[in-house]
């Protein structure tokens, strides 16, 4: 099943014999796995295993659901917001489908390195991103071999093994509960009780739903916390400019509404509302495609993407940062193919936020 597919499933819009037999078996399972994530939980609440700390403040990015929740441009903005308080930020990573995890001895396979390390190379020029499963190790060598006063743990909110001194969680407006179930019926990691060890609830994409759906996941929230004031910060991601793969800028009044698009991210449905909402017409199947999160595309799919274009009239191709970053190496030298920049913006919160980095650097005594 292809990503759209899956997502019908999960959310209830498909109704056939098959779906619904498919959502009672999924249903099944979820249990089996929330016992083991209560059990992962409990393991650290119960300090039955350790938590390594290392000599500064570690900065969790995470979230309660797989999929994108637009961790990469939210991280990079925290970069620059430590960066104008005068710190020197570093950025731990997992690395997930990166080198280590692909057949990097296909030639078959553009790019080899993981896509949001890349991408957060572009938005933060000159940042140290390590990449290592053990994340405890990458924060440490930040710290002690690097010069990093400070830490941001990419996609660590299940990580604990970690110690972190500010625990942000991300959850997407689009799409804020995973259809409400633990995986694999829904797209929950943790039940949404473990939002309590939360230190700050970012609410992402807020540019694609109402104010009233805003009020509604707040609202929502507030019953899962109980007497836990949990502050929440609201943020928007809004298209900056168009990047080519020779790493060419282009401005947004340059753009052409004629294009084969695609995307192999967490939230494909995130980034059709973004085309949508910058007037291109998106139709499934015709000119709008989905793969897997952090797909690493072949020749041949991409070669199929030229071929549709071409039968449209176009010889361009637009998708995601995340995606160009790994087709610069398989692109044909006939096409074009262009990346959406988008930039995380805060709606809501911004001194709050930048009050929480503060507290993290106390005043040295002279």
């Amino acid at each position: 099943m292809n990503p759209a597919e899956i997502e019908a499933v999960l959310s209830g819009q498909r109704t056939d014999v098959r779906a619904v037999g498919l959502r009672l078996l999924l249903g099944c399972v979820s249990p089996v796995y929330g016992c083991a994530a209560i059990l992962n939980r409990a393991k650290f609440d119960w300090n039955l295993a350790a938590v390594h700390r290392v000599n500064a403040p570690v900065i969790s990015v995470g979230n309660i659901t797989t999929g994108g929740t637009g961790k990469t441009p939210f991280a990079a903005w925290l970069v620059h917001a430590l960066q104008k308080l005068d710190k020197k930020p570093g950025i731990a990573s997992r690395g997930y489908k990166s080198l280590g995890d692909a057949d990097s001895s296909s030639a078959e396979h553009g790019g080899c390195e993981n896509d949001e390390k890349l991408v957060l190379e572009q938005l933060c020029p000159g940042t140290l991103h390590l990449q290592n499963r053990n994340r405890v190790s990458a924060a440490g060598e930040l710290v002690e071999d690097h010069g990093c006063d400070c830490v941001i743990l990419d996609d660590g909110f299940q990580h604990r093994r970690l110690h972190r001194d500010l625990d942000i969680v991300l959850i997407d407006a689009v799409n804020p509960f995973g259809y409400g179930h633990l995986l694999p019926r829904g797209l929950l990691r943790e039940p949404l009780s473990s939002l309590r060890r939360a230190d700050l609830l970012v609410i992402t994409r807020t540019e694609q739903v109402s104010p009233a759906q805003i009020q509604h996941i707040r609202e929502y929230l507030t019953s899962y916390l109980k007497q836990r004031n949990t502050p929440t910060v609201e943020v928007a991601f809004e298209p900056t400019a168009f990047l080519d793969q020779q790493g060419k800028r282009s401005p947004l009044s340059e753009q052409s509404l004629s294009a084969v698009m695609f995307c192999g991210i967490g939230n494909p449905s995130g980034f059709q509302k973004l085309l949508q909402g910058m007037d291109y017409e998106v139709t499934a199947g015709k000119n709008f495609f989905v793969f897997p999160d952090h797909h690493h595309y072949t020749k041949q799919e991409i070669q199929t993407l030229c071929e549709t274009a071409r039968k449209i009239g176009t010889n361009e191709l637009l998708t995601t940062q995340k995606d160009l970053v790994k087709l610069v190496d398989i692109l044909p030298p006939e096409i074009t193919c262009k990346a959406i920049c988008i930039e995380a913006v805060i709606k809501n919160g911004e001194e709050m936020l930048f009050q929480k980095l503060r507290e993290l650097f106390p005043m040295q005594p002279c």
